[in-house]
């Protein structure tokens, strides 16, 4: 599962070298980017390859511990509105393109700006700066140092977010591993989330794998996280014949909103 092996190795990096990347991968990255505005209205994204002009309007508003990531360029996510699907879109379709970029040797890190000011938005990043809630920083990465331990975020582990027939009823381990799923379950918990919330938790019903959003205060962050679970979750069910998409429900329970279901 060559999905499966990139999730568990996928690691942001924070740190780029200055030089810019060659034309082809900026033109190969320009065509992604067109591809992916042409799927879905509601998505538009902008390359902006002056990263020196945005690392500098950012320095002290977004980043990292109050760290702005400095990268030779970066992509910017221009979402219309702030509703439910919309949010979602942001997440798959940033990682869509995330990995895209990724399979070019490059290396990327999501930062979020949608606490920067918006006339400091709006000046950075045009028109539509207002509407800038993430980027994406990528470009080649610096080298890992000796003896440096890498950091790693702990995940929960697969019986903690996959449930049968309802969510916090336990799942057989054997069930899974019978449908050809515990793999994907596995790797996509080593998907990132806002401060390491993981807010996905699956349910197995007859044919369907339903998805569930833990409620919280950082539902808007814990929306695209969802989005990109549900790219990641596709992808690998490509690996063992499944070609499905997710069909969204969006309703409203008590302690989770039910994403949709993915039919197995």
């Amino acid at each position: 599962m060559v999905m499966t092996s990139f999730l568990q190795k996928r690691r942001s990096v924070r740190e780029f070298k200055d030089d810019a990347i060659p034309s082809q991968f900026m033109t190969t990255i320009k065509s992604y980017i067109s591809k992916i505005n042409d799927e879905k209205e509601d998505v538009n994204y902008e390359i902006y390859e002056d990263g020196l002009k945005i690392y500098n309007g950012l320095i002290g508003k977004a980043g990292y511990g109050g760290v702005m990531i400095k990268a030779p360029h970066y992509v910017a996510f221009i979402a219309e509105n702030d509703d439910r699907e919309t949010l979602l879109d942001v997440g798959y379709y940033l990682e869509k393109l995330n990995t895209q970029i990724t399979n070019l040797n490059l290396a990327t890190c999501w930062i979020t700006v949608d606490e920067v000011d918006s006339k400091v938005r709006s000046e950075l990043f045009g028109e539509s700066g207002d509407k800038v809630k993430y980027i994406v920083a990528f470009g080649y990465p610096v080298g890992k140092k000796p003896l440096v331990p890498e950091a790693f975020s702990s995940r929960l582990e697969v019986q903690e977010i996959v449930f049968s027939k309802e969510v916090g009823q336990k799942v057989s381990i054997d069930e899974l591993y019978s449908r050809g799923l515990f793999n994907i379950f596995s790797s996509v918990r080593f998907a990132p989330s806002y401060k390491n919330l993981q807010p996905w938790r699956f349910v197995i019903r007859d044919e369907y794998v339903y998805l569930y959003m833990v409620k919280s205060e950082n539902d808007n962050h814990a929306l695209v996280d969802i989005g990109v679970v549900m790219f990641y979750f596709e992808e690998m069910a490509k690996s063992i014949g499944m070609y499905g998409k997710w069909e969204l429900s969006l309703k409203d329970e008590e302690n989770y909103l039910e994403i949709g279901k993915f039919k197995m």
